[in-house]
């Protein structure tokens, strides 16, 4: 069955919504180890047409945008994690409960959706949940960032796996992430890894 691709909007026999000739004009990040965390995954840098993507996937419900970044995400993870461990358990970053309202969706948990499908892990998206509900750090200079999610999260209940990966659409600074697993962390989880579909370059950061 043809897909039609999420860019150009022609048919394409990939069992994507995108076709080879958009795939090869995405901006690809270079997945630089990050601080606090085992193992990084990146996709893209967040530009055009990235950042078109996971807007419309955001603020106009279009989520068979989340299920193509779950999907390039699974086949990225599958070939760097080749005879390495994989996570016993996807953990999607969670969103306060007035934004999850006013959202309908959180779209961590979508992109997620696809990448258990492939790998075979299973989702929590309960144990964790966010207590304040924060300002986006994308319109936040760096300081503020860091005390904008400060206290952020917490668990209802610790978690049983001793190895997760946290999933989120766009890494700005990591700040979100390092909070939460400096959470997990406190809670006994021992390795931590992130899989995001994009993050903000150095350059457009304050």
């Amino acid at each position: 069955m043809n897909h039609i691709c999420l860019l150009c909007h022609e048919s394409t026999p990939k069992k994507l919504a995108l076709c080879d000739d958009c795939e090869k004009f995405l901006p690809l990040a270079e997945n630089i180890q990050n601080p606090g965390f085992n193992k990084t995954i990146i996709l893209f840098d967040y530009l055009f047409p990235v950042d078109k993507l996971i807007t419309r996937l955001k603020f106009q419900h279009q989520l068979i945008n989340a299920n193509l970044f779950g999907q390039l995400l699974g086949n990225k993870i599958s070939q760097l994690y080749h005879n390495q461990e994989l996570p016993s358990l996807l953990i999607p970053v969670p969103l306060h409960p007035k934004r999850l309202r006013e959202r309908g969706f959180n779209q961590a948990l979508e992109i997620a959706k696809p990448i258990s499908k492939k790998l075979h892990i299973a989702i929590d998206k309960k144990s964790c949940y966010r207590i304040r509900h924060t300002s986006a750090q994308s319109g936040l200079s760096r300081s503020d960032r860091l005390k904008n999610l400060v206290n952020a999260f917490d668990l209802k209940k610790p978690l049983t796996s001793n190895h997760v990966a946290l999933i989120d659409d766009v890494i700005t600074t990591g700040q979100t992430l390092r909070e939460l697993a400096n959470l997990l962390r406190k809670n006994g989880v021992e390795k931590i890894d992130v899989w995001c579909c994009a993050k903000t370059p150095r350059s457009c950061l304050k």
